[in-house]
């Protein structure tokens, strides 16, 4: 298959320092700015600003309006080189934000194949796995971690530090200021786990003795039941993965609705 040159639209503006590689597009009153990279096969739609500090790979797809590479709101921020990285076949939708890191050096990054929507808004130092979605007008706090292939629905907001865990669905109009399980459901303000993500799942090949082992281990967390959990991870890579997750909590975890 042949590359061609980036075609930049008339109306666009792209610094003389930004680097792209081959079948970029750049639609009208895009705007590059230096010390941006865009990989192939990415398409820039009408209006979409990368600022500098920003990493774009390959075939992404980035606004209308939307802006990567701003500078963080963050009163810590003290002009440091920094970047914002979107991993190869992301898609960031109308008006959307992604923010540069605040640290020289540090970075806020969108995993590979990720969905960011209209208006969501990724904060300094938040690090997306590859899959997320994020819906229309999510809000993640700086320094928050999403986990793979999690699902984070319209207006949910999450606090700077905290963290979605991996396959995990965090409810529309939900608000969380301590950390959502993995393969766990999520909602609410504030928000509670309910049970286990059966669809988000399923809709991955999760099921048989796999689904059975993150049900008996999302259920002996919810009774508090540490020894039960232990014998799960010795034998199941995913209760392992929620076991270590808890111990690694910083800001600890969401409690459940009831404790069964």
């Amino acid at each position: 298959m042949t590359s061609s040159p980036p075609s930049i639209h008339p109306n666009a503006t792209v610094h003389p320092q930004a680097r792209l590689e081959a079948d970029v597009v750049a639609g009208p009153g895009v705007v590059i700015e230096a010390d941006v990279e865009v990989g192939a096969g990415t398409h820039l739609l009408p209006g979409a600003v990368l600022m500098s500090g920003t990493r774009v790979g390959r075939r992404c797809r980035v606004g209308p309006y939307a802006i990567i590479g701003a500078a963080p709101m963050d009163t810590h921020f003290r002009g440091e080189p920094s970047l914002a990285v979107l991993d190869d076949d992301v898609t960031v939708r109308e008006f959307a934000t992604v923010h540069r890191a605040t640290g020289e050096g540090e970075v806020t990054r969108v995993g590979n194949g990720s969905f960011v929507m209209s208006a969501a808004h990724v904060s300094h130092n938040t690090v997306l796995g590859r899959g997320c979605v994020l819906t229309t007008n999510v809000q993640l706090g700086g320094h928050a971690h999403v986990g793979e292939y999690a699902v984070l629905g319209a207006m949910a907001i999450l606090h700077q530090h905290c963290r979605v865990g991996a396959y995990a669905m965090f409810g529309a109009g939900s608000a969380a200021n301590l950390d959502v399980l993995p393969y766990a459901m999520a909602r609410g303000n504030p928000a509670r786990h309910y049970r286990v993500n059966r669809v988000g799942l399923q809709r991955h090949g999760i099921d048989g003795e796999r689904y059975r082992a993150i049900e008996g281990a999302l259920r002996a967390l919810r009774r508090r039941d540490r020894e039960t959990l232990e014998a799960l991870a010795r034998d199941s890579e995913d209760a392992l993965a929620l076991l270590e997750f808890v111990d690694g909590s910083k800001r600890g975890v969401l409690r459940f609705v009831t404790k069964g």
